[in-house]
């Protein structure tokens, strides 16, 4: 599709849309459809220098690229009045979540200093989101660059680190689950929402007895950590089912994609130029208008693609565990106040988290053990077990941190007996079940 609208047709465009956002024409969508494919060619150049640096600096990093989908265009056009559609800065874009935020700079400062070397120039202003973050608490670093040969077309580059990169992406899981638009429109969104986010963002040693009980009160207002949970468990199993079926760990590309029904799809490739052709394929012919990215790993294996896309698996996210930290402190803090109406709302719904926590991990030992592809596969096998291992090591150090800290004292002896009757409960119920491994009650 060859773009051959002029300025003064996207500045129409626009109006058009702006004028009648609910129905929008059937030439007007292909409009911007024409224009969405015509970034092909300078977001394929500038991903691969990009992966290529970024690969120099840290091999575990991640570089994905992307086009907007047209919904995501119309809603920008509608935040933005004075917007000219076709000088969006981030209609098509890079990404590279490097493994640490000191490696994000590394690569930030290998670009500026060979800039002379790329087949692109950084234009505009560069906005340092890291240093200075958003409202919201978002943070990462976003470029702009055009290609060297005098196209115009403008390809956001933004360089983040895992962590920061495991925030976002947790926000958008709840704008898909919670249906909250909190990437869109902020606070106006959902006040409590967006609170809780921002709060997530910031150091857990820099988060007030006030700000944990206000992490916790969320995560029970809105059922957070058993809704996400649900979700991420249902996909958890098949997708991985999918993966080891598919033989993916000598791939290099990977082609994901999302849609309304929250399952994701995904392919793998051992070459760009192959998985740049099957993007655009699947781009242009996008019915369902489903989330697509491409991206890049090496040494590639299920868990390390799931964690850093979990908006697209929906399958797991690092942040869950910063939840986790911040309910457990709600618990020790209300302990020590001897806030004992507190102590049991909180320490009931950590309870509760873990029994549904034990029932996701029954599942998985199950359907590791019924999964002969994995187990007659050493490389999948490994993998498979050392996540298993990791998810259990993780809730064994948070509990034993918990609990040395809510032992009896004459000081807090009503919320010990509390917290001695709830256990007692807890361990009943559930030993009806399955036999509970002592380190984790």
């Amino acid at each position: 599709m060859a773009d051959n609208y002029s300025n003064k047709d996207y500045k129409r465009l626009g109006d058009r849309i702006r004028s009648n956002p609910k129905e929008i024409a059937e030439d007007d969508l292909m409009m911007l459809q024409t224009l969405r494919v015509s970034y092909k060619e300078p977001l394929a150049v500038i991903f691969n220098a990009i992966e290529h640096a970024a690969h120099k600096v840290d091999k575990n990093c991640i570089c994905t690229y992307r086009v907007k989908r047209i919904e995501s265009i119309i809603s920008k056009l509608l935040r933005f009045p004075e917007m000219q559609i076709n000088r969006a800065e981030d209609i098509a874009g890079c990404r590279c979540i490097m493994s640490s935020t000191e490696k994000a700079y590394e690569l930030y400062d290998r670009l500026m200093r060979n800039q002379n070397k790329l087949p692109f120039v950084i234009k505009g202003t560069i906005h340092d989101y890291i240093k200075e973050p958003k409202e919201s608490g978002y943070r990462s670093i976003h470029i702009n660059a055009v290609l060297r040969d005098g196209d115009n077309r403008r390809i956001e580059i933004q360089i983040r680190g895992l962590e920061h990169h495991n925030w976002a992406t947790l926000v958008e899981t709840t704008d898909l689950l919670f249906q909250s638009k909190l990437k869109e429109h902020g606070k106006k969104s959902n006040a409590d929402l967006f609170e809780f986010h921002r709060l997530l963002s910031l150091p857990p040693d820099s988060l007030t007895r006030e700000n944990q009980y206000f992490i916790a009160d969320t995560i029970i207002k809105y059922n957070y950590i058993e809704r996400i949970g649900e979700v991420f468990a249902r996909n958890y199993l098949e997708v991985r089912k999918q993966w080891n079926k598919m033989k993916l760990q000598h791939s290099h590309f990977f082609l994901v994609s999302i849609g309304s029904d929250g399952i994701p799809d995904f392919m793998g490739f051992n070459y760009f130029e192959e998985a740049e052709k099957a993007y655009f394929d699947k781009f242009i012919n996008n019915e369902e208008n489903r989330n697509i990215v491409l991206t890049h790993l090496e040494q590639a294996n299920f868990t390390k693609i799931s964690i850093a896309y979990s908006n697209y698996f929906l399958t797991f996210n690092n942040t869950i565990v910063q939840v986790l930290l911040c309910l457990s402190e709600a618990v020790i803090g209300s302990y020590r106040q001897n806030k004992v109406s507190l102590f049991n709302k909180y320490y009931q719904c950590y309870l509760e988290i873990i029994s549904f926590w034990i029932d996701q991990q029954i599942l998985e030992v199950s359907s590791f053990s019924n999964d002969k592809i994995a187990n007659n596969s050493r490389l999948l096998r490994t993998e498979w077990t050392n996540s298993i291992s990791n998810a259990i090591n993780v809730m064994v150090h948070m509990r034993w941190k918990m609990h040395e800290k809510l032992k009896f004292d004459p000081l807090h002896i009503v919320p010990y007996f509390h917290k001695r009757r709830m256990r007692k409960q807890f361990i009943y119920k559930l030993s009806e079940k399955v036999k509970i491994p002592d380190e984790l009650i």
